[in-house]
């Protein structure tokens, strides 16, 4: 079955509702949402931090892992970045028929979702320093793209696109 733009956009805007009429019904769960996003991206910053500190200071690291701790993730920045700007898709609530359940002032620069690549880029190089940190982190970027997804920040594609560029740049770092 061919899918044409205008039922991608119906499917989305109805699964959307779906979840965002939970969240509307819930001012706890909303509330909820809102700090969940601000957790989730500090954890993830947090959890880096660490693993700069850990290895960069505390370890005597070699030179590849300063290139892999500080590079990878910071040329994943750049280029997500850069797509954003090039790319620069409109967000959810700007596009019409969706109603954020958080609300943001952000204008375009959607597509890929930045707090994803790069929650799943630190995951990606964190795992063979310390797997159990690693899977954590990756947890937390599923959990923000949920997150970000639920209120209404986000497409689903957005969310896809940055995990795939945030594991390809982290798997880059190890070959």
């Amino acid at each position: 079955m061919c899918y044409t733009y205008s039922m991608i956009r119906d499917l989305y805007q109805k699964l959307y509702e779906r979840q965002a009429a939970f969240y509307r019904k819930r001012p706890w769960a909303r509330k909820t949402l809102f700090i969940a996003n601000y957790v989730l991206t500090a954890a993830v910053f947090l959890a880096y931090a660490f693993l700069c500190l850990f290895e960069l200071i505390i370890h005597n690291p070699v030179r590849a892992d300063v290139v892999r701790i500080l590079g990878v993730p910071l040329l994943c920045l750049f280029a997500v970045s850069l797509l954003r700007n090039l790319i620069d898709r409109k967000r959810p609530y700007e596009a019409g028929g969706i109603f954020p359940v958080i609300q943001k002032k952000k204008r375009g620069h959607s597509f890929p979702s930045r707090h994803v690549a790069s929650a799943f880029v630190i995951g990606t190089v964190l795992l063979p320093y310390c797997v159990w940190a690693g899977a954590a982190v990756l947890l937390a970027g599923t959990l923000l793209g949920y997150v970000r997804f639920a209120a209404g920040i986000h497409y689903p594609s957005d969310l896809l696109a940055g995990a795939a560029l945030g594991i390809v740049f982290g798997l880059m770092a190890f070959i």
